[in-house]
């Protein structure tokens, strides 16, 4: 999905980086980025300092990795604490076997 904000890594946006990866069954895999991507599209997109989601599933069928994008750590905060985010969140972590979110800064990048 597209919008006006584009996903860009690059140590001087200021963005703040919820990185969260889910380890899934692989016959749960499709069925949970669905999920992930429904929720971005339905709420997640529609929050105060959003900027964008990018849903990756790995190769081996085993993970699933949600990359939100969002303006500032306290954007982060409000939307985790959103009764309808939570509901989400609760949804994604029964279908995943493990739930790991963190967020991060960006340090560096390297391009070719």
């Amino acid at each position: 999905m597209t919008g006006k904000n584009n996903p860009t890594i690059d140590t001087q946006s200021g963005v703040a980086t919820l990185i969260n990866v889910f380890e899934v069954e692989p016959a749960k895999q499709a069925e949970l980025a669905r999920l992930l991507s429904e929720a971005t599209d339905e709420l997640f997109r529609h929050q105060p300092g959003f900027v964008s989601v990018s849903i990756h599933s790995s190769l081996d069928g085993t993970r699933v990795v949600n990359y939100a994008q969002w303006k500032s750590k306290e954007d982060i905060d409000r939307v985790l604490k959103n009764p309808e985010a939570q509901s989400r969140a609760r949804q994604a972590a029964t279908i995943a076997k493990n739930v790991s979110p963190a967020i991060y800064r960006v340090d560096s990048v390297h391009a070719g």
